[in-house]
């Protein structure tokens, strides 16, 4: 087993066993109150309309993916883990929403060059082994005009409160543990164009809190949002 598969295993067993509890959490945020108002921010941000084919890379156990094909998109999800895709489908099945479910790696899509208006890549990059040839097949999939979400933790985010372990544990390491000006730096490196960004904060699957809520996220400069959000999105084209 080549170190590339080795990563995946490790990201696929995680994700596989974090399933029931990512699902739970992920079901109580798809009907939180700042939902929708997250969710056309993204749609607006990508330039969803009636019929525009998505791909949802990373899709975990489907709301977002859902959300979208609710919206009118044509929705293709794909996800690493067999567990969330299986939790995904069982939603949309429950709720009369047709979607695409594929399981397989985000850098190998096979899907025909130009197949898609849109991209939506949240918090999936810091658990791929190869940053850019995830970014390049995103960019061969997407059509001339198309664009991508990508978000990734920042520095100070509770999701990263433990990336000190890969020093004393790097064979359990299933995590790159990127950080969003390091999206922005080799997106632009990968001659994408940053059209937006915006930060989240909340807890991590965890439960451990950020401390700054999103006003006082706001009032910081740049680089310090970037550091203190729990999540900081990208919007490419």
């Amino acid at each position: 087993m080549t170190d590339h598969d080795a990563w995946l295993e490790r990201v696929r067993a995680t994700w596989n066993e974090r399933a029931p509890q990512w699902d739970e959490m992920s079901e109580a945020n798809a009907s939180a109150p700042d939902r929708p108002a997250d969710l056309a921010r993204t749609a607006a941000a990508l330039g969803l309309q009636l019929g525009s084919r998505l791909l949802d890379a990373g899709c975990g156990s489907g709301q977002f993916a859902i959300a979208f094909a609710q919206l009118g998109c044509r929705v293709t999800a794909i996800d690493l883990s067999p567990e969330m895709v299986d939790r995904g489908r069982e939603h949309a099945a429950e709720r009369g929403v047709e979607v695409e479910w594929r399981l397989g790696e985000v850098a190998r899509l096979g899907d025909p060059t130009a197949d898609y208006d849109a991209i939506h890549a949240r918090m999936v990059l810091q658990f791929v082994p190869d940053v850019p040839a995830a970014l390049r097949e995103f960019r061969r999939v997407l059509k001339p005009d198309g664009r991508l979400y990508a978000s990734v933790p920042g520095a100070l985010s509770p999701i990263y409160n433990r990336a000190w372990r890969r020093f004393v544990e790097p064979e359990s390491v299933s995590a790159n543990f990127m950080l969003p000006w390091e999206l922005e730096e080799v997106l632009r490196d990968l001659g994408w164009t940053i059209l937006d960004g915006w930060g989240r904060t909340g807890p991590s699957l965890t439960g451990d809190n950020n401390p700054l809520d999103a006003a006082a996220l706001s009032a910081l400069p740049r680089p310090l949002q970037q550091a203190a959000a729990t999540m900081w999105a990208v919007v490419a084209s």
